[in-house]
């Protein structure tokens, strides 16, 4: 499969350091492929696009979220950090001709946003593990902390690990943790706080 349109739409439309973060996330996917069994190429698009909108405007992400006919119903999803993962699987699809399911599932779901179920929870976890996973992140406690369960197959453990670790990071920063991810990091504790239960993957919450 050829890569390389997509490559060129991200280098005009990305910042270097964006650019770079996201071939750091494609990396990484395309080694969780051999984890987790993932579509090599669905991997390898995800990781490669799934920042494709992260450097828009914000009015131009209420109008894509509009046009999608999403949501805005907490003042956390006009936040970037959060309104960006919608807004990019939108970019995929309509401006770089990415229509996989899967790919545009995972792009939409990996900053936390959105509800229902999915059709992969195992994909849409491995695309959050390698956005906090790629060798550009400078965060080595979580590193520690994370990559040994990743990469060992312990997703379910990984991903309350991951949440732990996260909210109060943001905090630290002082951003507001969306709710979502508030009740994503309640549903893992219940699951994950003692012990592994032996859930599924691809049963995990998203």
């Amino acid at each position: 499969m050829n890569f390389d349109p997509y490559h060129a739409y991200l280098a005009q439309h990305l910042s270097p350091a964006r650019l770079q973060h996201s071939l750091g996330v494609m990396q990484v996917m395309d080694a969780l492929t051999l984890v987790y069994g993932l579509n090599p190429a669905a991997a390898h698009i995800a990781g490669l696009v799934h920042d494709a909108g992260k450097e828009l405007p914000m009015e131009r992400m209420v109008e894509i979220a509009q046009a999608m006919n999403f949501p805005l119903d907490d003042p956390s999803d006009r936040d970037p950090l959060y309104l960006h993962g919608p807004c990019s699987a939108y970019v995929a699809q309509h401006e770089m001709g990415i229509n996989d399911p899967l790919v545009l599932e995972a792009i939409f779901q990996h900053s936390y946003v959105g509800y229902g179920t999915v059709q992969s929870p195992a994909f849409c976890w491995c695309l959050r593990f390698a956005d906090m996973l790629e060798p550009g992140r400078d965060w080595d406690d979580l590193r520690e902390r994370l990559q040994p369960l990743v990469f060992d197959g312990q997703m379910g453990e990984a991903a309350h690990e991951m949440m732990n670790w996260l909210l109060p990071f943001l905090e630290s920063i002082d951003v507001i943790p969306h709710p979502s991810q508030r009740l994503l990091q309640h549903k893992l504790a219940l699951l994950f706080a003692d012990e592994a239960t032996g859930m599924p993957n691809d049963q995990l919450p998203v």
